[in-house]
């Protein structure tokens, strides 16, 4: 853990001093030049995303303004498998991507570019749809197991694509003794058999099996409904969902069904 927190004071420095050294760089006469345009500034927190290439897992932290680091979650990843091992090295996101053909003519869902070729995103589809899952890779999930870019289950994918800006930290190191801030998730296993494999557990889509009542793979008899679920003392109990989900309702029952369970956290009802 404090070699982990060494690596993280130590980046997160060096990305402070690089934003720093990016104000004034534009001196007055350059201002004076340029014309008046309206500016979009991006207001989403600053994350920084530490990918532990050996275990397989990445930590999320994020830099309050007034410098203080707060831990966020943890995602349960494949990375680069023997061969094409993911690099590692300090980079920063680029391109967003809903689908992305990928070099194996499969399709990344919810793909973010940090390293040229290398990208996080979900396991792979057999076509840019999510009822194309291959099933046999979503197992791998915790394992090396790609490429070269970073898989994680679409909900932590999506959680990238949709709250991670361009130009965030990526961090890609490899330490076998310390997952990172957080203890290493562990995914779902679908079963060769199941009715449900072609689609992802975590994909919050309504047309997606696993979210019927009973599906397989999951409890047959949730305490709640989603209709009867109160989402929002959810999320006010356990402040580490709170910070991951916000009060998005769909997000927060899903991780009540696939964790909040079997961890014994409570659900109440409307």
């Amino acid at each position: 853990m404090n070699r982990f927190r060494s690596l993280m004071i130590r980046i997160l420095c060096v990305s402070m001093l690089l934003c720093f050294s990016m104000v004034g760089a534009v001196g007055a006469e350059e201002l004076q030049d340029m014309p008046t345009a309206e500016v979009f500034v991006d207001t989403r927190p600053n994350y920084t995303l530490f990918v532990n290439r050996a275990l397989n897992c990445v930590s999320v932290v994020r830099t309050e303004e007034d410098g203080t680091v707060t831990p966020v979650k943890a995602m349960v990843c494949s990375c680069g498998r023997e061969g094409h091992e993911t690099p590692e090295g300090v980079f920063q996101t680029s391109d967003y991507y809903e689908w992305r053909l990928m070099v194996d003519d499969t399709y990344g869902r919810y793909a973010v570019r940090f390293n040229g070729k290398i990208l996080f995103h979900s396991v792979p589809y057999i076509e840019p749809s999510p009822d194309t899952l291959e099933w046999e890779e979503y197992n791998k999930l915790g394992e090396n197991a790609s490429l070269g870019c970073v898989r994680l289950t679409a909900e932590d994918a999506k959680w990238i694509y949709e709250n991670c800006k361009p130009g965030t930290t990526v961090v890609v190191y490899s330490d076998s003794e310390t997952a990172g801030l957080f203890e290493k998730p562990t995914a779902a296993t679908i079963a060769e058999d199941s009715p449900c494999r072609d689609w992802d557990p975590t994909d919050m889509d309504l047309n997606n099996p696993w979210l019927a009542d009973g599906a397989e793979g999951l409890p047959a008899s949730p305490v709640v409904t989603m209709d009867q679920f109160n989402y929002t003392e959810y999320a006010d109990r356990y402040p580490d969902v709170k910070e991951a989900f916000g009060y998005d309702k769909e997000a927060l029952y899903m991780h009540y069904i696939l964790y909040g369970i079997n961890e014994g956290r409570i659900a109440t009802v409307n």
